[in-house]
């Protein structure tokens, strides 16, 4: 099942504060779980975090719609 991807403003505010390597690792493991359902994923309820690297990227899932939303994308230590 294929997902359209959508960025709520403080993910997509972080998302293009990082390095473009760093986006480019986050951007792939979104587009990847997206298209693929690929990749290392978390249920935090109610929404899920996926890795990429040094980032987490928080998301909400709507089936109906066929959408994920990225909520936030944050560095860990």
């Amino acid at each position: 099942m294929k997902l359209a991807i959508a960025w709520d403003y403080p993910a997509l505010t972080a998302f293009y504060a990082l390095h473009p390597y760093e986006a480019m690792v986050v951007d792939r493991a979104v587009i990847r779980f997206a298209e693929h359902g690929e990749g290392h994923v978390e249920r935090v309820p109610p929404y899920f975090r996926l890795h990429a690297g040094r980032y987490r990227i928080r998301f909400a899932v709507d089936v109906e719609a066929g959408r994920m939303t990225v909520l936030y994308v944050y560095r860990v230590a």
